[in-house]
């Protein structure tokens, strides 16, 4: 294996994982919300997951590219998934910035969050990666 697709797949199989631990936010969040309200301990928690959250996204996008690069699957589902990707990463961190108004950032996140953004990304991949 060359050090281009050991590479690839390395950045692959992270990327994914750190994926999956920063997004087990909203599912557990979920969970917790049935349970309100919540002890302090849990508040603080669910804060400071959600930087967490950000910022293991953020890598598992930039380790995606770079995944992206150096595989040779490439199809259109792949290429809309890294989209969707951006845009995701994109919006996430918009709203978390301090120059917006609480309005325009209400419209971010329902964008955001949207559960059909993300089953149609998960869908992407799963097409993408099959068909490759």
């Amino acid at each position: 294996m060359e050090n281009g697709e050991w590479l690839g797949e390395f950045t692959g199989i992270v990327s994914l994982l750190l994926f999956v631990a920063a997004n087990a936010y909203y599912p557990a969040r979920l969970i917790a919300n049935q349970f309100r309200p919540w002890p302090r301990d849990v508040a603080i928690f669910f804060k400071k997951y959600l930087d967490i959250h950000m910022w293991m996204n953020v890598i598992a996008f930039v380790l995606m590219t770079i995944h992206a690069h150096y595989t040779d699957d490439r199809n259109l589902f792949l290429y809309a998934s890294l989209l969707v990707t951006v845009w995701l990463t994109l919006a996430g961190l918009l709203m978390r910035s301090k120059k917006f108004t609480s309005d325009t950032k209400k419209q971010m996140r329902l964008i955001h969050t949207q559960q059909m953004v993300f089953v149609a990304w998960l869908v992407l991949l799963i097409l993408g990666h099959i068909l490759t």
